[in-house]
């Protein structure tokens, strides 16, 4: 099958993605050896070389010298790098960014809510992550890792792989947020338990199985993170 699309190493590494799906490659599978690709697509090895090393960037493939490149399960930390490139190059406020959490993680508590009144999920986990937060008021750095893993267990809980991918791509952005929420309370006089008790009560409309209540607490949550953010 020769190449079709415009630009080669780009074109050849978007004929092995399809060749993976087409094929039922898994994780760890062999692709075609370079000759195989080459002839395969009608190119020469350089343009397969290029496309695995571009592929490779990707976290699509993985390749080590004396063997083929082999299937891989990209990290939502790619996701990430290119989204944090894309909102520093567009100049996005800070505003935009809680917005877009509002509307992501909105709707993870409230399949979380549901999830929890099916008995397809618990609220536990969640919940003996606040438990660790009050012994972490004092810690900065502990504080805001057990915040991010609260926020993270109620995406894990909501059973939505994808929006789950969407939350843990944020995580680089959410963590600098995090940080600066954390010193504008601080600066504000307020006490960090504050965000304890605002994820206790989203904690509770999730267990309820309360979706509109598991909501508006997150919304409230997000709106109190920006008001953090606006004296950091």
């Amino acid at each position: 099958m020769a190449v079709r699309r415009t630009t080669l190493f780009d074109q050849v590494a978007g004929e092995i993605v399809d060749l993976i799906e087409e094929s039922g490659l898994k994780p760890g599978d062999d692709v075609p050896s370079e000759g195989e690709l080459a002839a395969r697509f009608g190119v020469n090895r350089l343009a397969v070389r290029e496309a695995i090393r571009v592929l490779s960037a990707r976290e699509i493939l993985v390749s080590s010298q004396g063997r083929p490149a082999r299937v891989n399960v990209p990290s939502a930390r790619v996701f990430g790098q290119i989204l944090q490139f894309r909102l520093r190059q567009q100049s996005l406020e800070v505003a935009d960014v809680l917005d877009a959490r509002a509307a992501i993680e909105g709707a993870l508590a409230s399949r979380a809510a549901a999830r929890v009144a099916s008995g397809d999920a618990s609220p536990d986990a969640a919940g003996a992550l606040l438990d660790e937060m009050e012994d972490a008021v004092e810690d900065r750095d502990r504080f805001v890792a057990l915040d991010l893993a609260f926020h993270h267990e109620i995406a894990r809980m909501a059973g939505n792989g994808m929006l789950e991918l969407v939350l843990e791509s944020l995580s680089d952005i959410l963590t600098a947020h995090r940080l600066a929420s954390y010193e504008g309370r601080s600066r504000r006089g307020d006490s960090q338990r504050a965000t304890i008790t605002a994820h206790r009560r989203i904690l509770a409309a999730i267990a309820t199985g309360a979706q509109d209540d598991a909501v508006a607490a997150m919304a409230a949550h997000l709106d109190e993170t920006g008001e953090d953010l606006a004296v950091s």
